[in-house]
């Protein structure tokens, strides 16, 4: 039997992810893996949402909230 503690992280710091903020999908770079501290021991990671047009913003999200991509083409491009 496992343990969620004794679970693999899905991501690695450098990696893209994309998930939907508001109404659209956003790439956005893994910056941190805060491990499991979320409720119910999910894990948390600090991403950063580059901008073009200003400083980029950075939040934490958890993993199952977000999925694999590629770096974006023109970065804060949104799809």
């Amino acid at each position: 039997m496992s343990r969620k503690s004794d679970t693999k992280a899905v991501f690695k710091v450098g990696d893209w992810v994309t998930f939907p903020y508001g109404t659209m999908n956003v790439h956005a770079r893994i910056i941190e893996d805060r491990g499991r501290i979320g409720h119910k021991g999910r894990r948390l990671y600090r991403i950063e949402i580059p901008f073009v047009d200003g400083e980029p913003s950075r939040f934490e999200m958890p993993e199952e909230d977000m999925t694999a991509t590629t770096v974006p083409k023109t970065i804060g491009k949104h799809s």
